[in-house]
């Protein structure tokens, strides 16, 4: 998978040119942070032979064969695992500079992931070890420093996961512990959360346990004490809305336009039972490591709003009698 890259959100169309050597041009000024983006100006002349455009939604591979190491010219990938179950969850995202399958260049075909192209204006360049061996030929001190390039990326995407995953084990260790505490339990992991993957603020969504369909705010990071408790979400959050990122209109109570939005379902057993929402101020941007984060310890809070609630529900009857 792409080494991660920081980006802007939007991904604006632009003209498509008609040589590579163009279209890189424009992009002088990002060689130094995507050192493969010069090998490509290198050998321009063979590379243009090898860049196929991609419409929106364009499906690049899916798991299986496949004997193409990509680069990415323009745009942008989202990358999909599938789960055991079937279920499709995007694990990260590959931008302009990056690239894929590598391992390509080490006899191993197999493609783990899917990758589909994001928005009209994404490139890439397709590569068999045939062609990297051609270049071999060609210029062989260049293709050193290209292969230099790679193994120092992919060392990272492997340093990267490890610390991914020590948050991740982390984080789940602390919903073990506070979920024995109930509702401040849950507030006690928002606030961890926050802190954890440098977000500004998390708002809490809650399906009331009694009326189905009616969601209501419970608690925003930023103004614990002060919070408007059980105010009902009317049309902020569109129904059925899925995982994904937004830029605010203002509309949802706690968010400011403009800033960045992340929706975050959670579900147990396929019911939804609320809704994070993380916040970035002024368009700042998410790290992919952070939202695979969320998605990976999503299930998880909605069990917590589901014995919450059923704990809530066990002290009123009690109450009653």
């Amino acid at each position: 998978m792409s080494k991660e890259i920081k980006h802007p959100k939007e991904i604006q169309k632009v003209p498509e040119v008609p040589t590579l050597k163009h279209s890189l041009g424009t992009l002088k000024q990002s060689l130094a942070i995507h050192p493969i983006l010069a090998f490509l100006e290198t050998f321009d002349n063979f590379f243009k032979k090898k860049k196929r455009l991609l419409v929106n939604n364009e499906v690049l591979f899916s798991p299986g064969e496949n004997p193409y190491f990509y680069i990415i010219s323009s745009g942008a990938l989202s990358i999909i695992r599938i789960t055991p179950t079937g279920e499709k969850k995007e694990v990260g995202r590959a931008y302009m500079g990056s690239f894929l399958g590598e391992w390509v260049l080490f006899d191993r075909n197999q493609k783990d992931v899917e990758a589909i192209a994001i928005g009209e204006c994404t490139s890439i360049i397709a590569l068999t070890k045939e062609d990297i061996f051609y270049l071999e030929s060609q210029d062989p001190e260049k293709i050193l420093t290209f292969y230099k390039h790679i193994i120092e990326v992919s060392n990272n995407r492997l340093l990267d996961s490890g610390k991914e995953l020590a948050s991740l084990y982390e984080i789940n260790t602390k919903i073990d512990e506070f979920s024995k505490f109930g509702e401040q339990g849950f507030k006690d992991i928002i606030d961890h959360v926050t802190k954890t993957i440098n977000v500004d603020y998390i708002i809490s969504v809650e399906q009331h346990p009694a009326v189905p369909g009616l969601f209501v705010y419970k608690y925003n990071s930023r103004f614990p004490s002060v919070w408007p408790i059980n105010q009902k979400v009317a049309k902020e959050i569109p129904e059925n809305i899925s995982t994904g990122e937004i830029i605010s209109t203002g509309e949802i109570l706690g968010t400011h336009e403009n800033d960045s939005l992340y929706i975050l379902p959670l579900k147990t057993h396929e019911t939804l039972k609320g809704y994070f929402i993380l916040g970035k101020k002024d368009k700042d941007m998410f790290q992919d490591s952070n939202l695979r984060m969320m998605n990976n310890i999503a299930p998880l809070l909605g069990s917590m709003i589901e014995n919450n609630q059923t704990l809530a529900e066990r002290k009123a009857m009690n109450y009653k009698q």
